[in-house]
């Protein structure tokens, strides 16, 4: 049960409405765009801080 959780919480929702507009346009205005809007840096913030973490966490329990 515990594992049919996630899946099914995954499955009914919805998507996630941000902000309006598509990342389908040229690839320089994308790129524009992931770098100028606020809540796409804060995220890129927390993915480098989880994965410096988790590089650490990893090279100690292998050592």
């Amino acid at each position: 049960m515990s594992r049919l959780l996630p899946l099914g919480l995954t499955l009914l929702a919805g998507p996630a409405l941000a902000h309006p507009g598509t990342h389908q346009d040229a690839w320089m205005s994308t790129l524009l765009h992931l770098l100028s809007e606020p809540d796409h840096l804060a995220l890129a913030l927390v993915a480098g801080v989880v994965g410096i973490a988790g590089a650490r966490a990893l090279r100690r329990w292998l050592s």
